[in-house]
């Protein structure tokens, strides 16, 4: 089975001369004409993937210590796995946070909708807004990486949530807190690994700069993640709790 556009044929490319070209020299792919960034057609050679790719290239984010995830999307980075990683999780967070929320209330038990808006607004600004922040600053150090591939690089990153907001399921703060210092750690070397050959190229000082950025983001992203979505029981612990004591006050 495969998923997006499919690689075209040289007979369709051919077809279709001044439509679409490979990768330009910064890494992303041409089309000629006047912002042709506004057309559907822009975008279509960054769904070029099949399953197979995508799931190659999610495997490649739980190995930090394989720095060989630019390599592998270097000639077709991809927006379709960054898309649709943060659709997966948007749909955990609200599953694993309602479960919990169910379990914590046995007799209080209701659906709440709540999550989807905070998820999807939270994840695609972060998928999305920070590698474009982070290729800005990285073309203004000098580093030779182009926007698509960032976005694809830091999309695939965000792999590392998937297994974590599962295991979030179980009420266990001291777990809770390990799996995120897991995801943290891994997300981070992940981004600093594959980065490292363009960041050798940089100065100390440039290099410790963009390295800064990427843990700072990273810390951010896991901490938010972590208080937002998955802090609410220990709350509705204490809440529970009041109401309890409150109740056996009169009684006394």
């Amino acid at each position: 089975m495969e998923i997006g556009v499919q690689k075209q044929t040289d007979e369709e490319k051919q077809a279709q001369p001044g439509q679409f070209n490979k990768l330009d020299d910064s890494g992303d792919k041409k089309q000629t004409g006047y912002c042709g960034f506004l057309t559907v057609e822009y975008y279509t050679p960054y769904f070029n993937v099949t399953e197979t790719d995508v799931i190659q290239r999610i495997k490649a984010t739980f190995l930090p210590f394989r720095p060989d995830f630019l390599n592998i999307t270097k000639e077709n980075p991809d927006l379709w796995g960054p898309i649709w990683i943060n659709a997966t999780l948007i749909f955990l967070i609200t599953a694993i946070a309602n479960l919990r929320q169910v379990d914590a209330e046995k007799e209080n038990q209701s659906f709440e909708v709540g999550y989807v808006p905070q998820a999807t607004a939270l994840l695609y600004i972060i998928a999305f807004g920070t590698p474009v922040i982070l290729a800005i600053v990285m073309k203004i150090l000098g580093v030779d990486l182009s926007f698509f591939q960032t976005i694809c690089l830091y999309g695939y990153s965000m792999s590392t949530l998937l297994p974590i907001t599962i295991l979030c399921y179980f009420q266990n703060e001291l777990f809770l807190w390990l799996i995120i210092a897991y995801g943290v750690g891994n997300s981070i070397l992940f981004l600093i690994f594959n980065l490292k050959e363009e960041l050798d190229k940089l100065q100390i000082q440039k290099k410790y700069i963009i390295i800064g950025i990427v843990v700072t983001m990273q810390l951010s992203l896991y901490l938010f993640y972590k208080l937002v979505f998955f802090s609410y029981v220990s709350e509705g612990k204490i809440e529970m709790s009041s109401a309890t004591q409150g109740e056996k006050q009169p009684g006394n």
